[in-house]
């Protein structure tokens, strides 16, 4: 009898862990798509590029063109190493073990969104570069916004869906 709950625990432990490696893969491959997407780009710029995008109503603040449009790249950087950082750290000191990678799974598929949005911001100050667009797509940005706000009950729900018996969470 006790086989029979130590193996669909350590079933659903391995799936979770499978899962959590792939959304860390699949924020790589994000974070590689927009520095390629960045280099390809940067030659083929004009003269003049956008630094700063209308958001709200601001006026699009235009530069020569120089290294300085890899600025967002690198605050995309940034803010992955920094996330990943203080994923590590939270999971292991605040959290529960058996919550650990429901928790990482969690951050991880926040991170995908916030990449989203930085893929997006540089996607829109090439294309206005261009003169092709006038700034940022609202709908899609807000879109992102939303999603990352519907994935706060997901995650509970995890929670819930993964509690066990006191003996099955050691």
């Amino acid at each position: 009898m006790l086989r029979n709950r130590k193996k669909p625990l350590a079933r659903r432990k391995q799936t979770l862990k499978k899962s959590v490696l792939l959304l860390l893969i699949c924020n790589w491959v994000l974070l590689g798509t927009a520095a390629v997407m960045a280099f390809y780009a940067y030659s083929r710029l004009p003269q003049k590029i956008p630094i700063w995008l209308n958001f709200f109503g601001q006026q699009t603040i235009m530069i020569d063109k120089s290294p300085l449009f890899f600025l967002y790249l690198l605050a995309q950087a940034l803010f992955i190493i920094l996330f990943l950082v203080m994923t590590k750290k939270i999971s292991s000191r605040k959290i529960v073990p058996w919550k650990a990678p429901i928790f990482k799974e969690y951050a991880y598929l926040i991170l995908i969104f916030f990449n989203l949005i930085f893929i997006h911001i540089q996607k829109s100050l090439i294309l206005v570069a261009h003169q092709v667009a006038q700034g940022v797509d609202r709908y899609y940005f807000y879109l992102l916004f939303g999603i990352i706000l519907v994935l706060i009950p997901y995650y509970r729900i995890r929670i819930r869906l993964f509690i066990r018996k006191p003996e099955e969470t050691k």
